[in-house]
């Protein structure tokens, strides 16, 4: 998780800048994003390609 805090970082000050573009509530966008985010729990994403498998477990 640490690896990717800088992307997350980055992915919210983006989401924020587009909130303000287009008008949109950024408290709004958010609360709705962390209950997205919540709700994936107990996901999995099965990557297979040729030789490689991925699993994406999400807890």
């Amino acid at each position: 998780m640490l690896v990717l805090s800088p992307v997350v970082i980055l992915a919210v000050l983006a989401g924020v800048v587009a909130c303000l573009m287009y008008g949109i509530s950024v408290v709004r966008a958010l609360g709705t994003g962390w209950r997205i985010v919540c709700a994936l729990s107990g996901t999995r994403f099965d990557i297979e390609f040729s030789r490689t498998a991925v699993l994406v477990a999400i807890r």
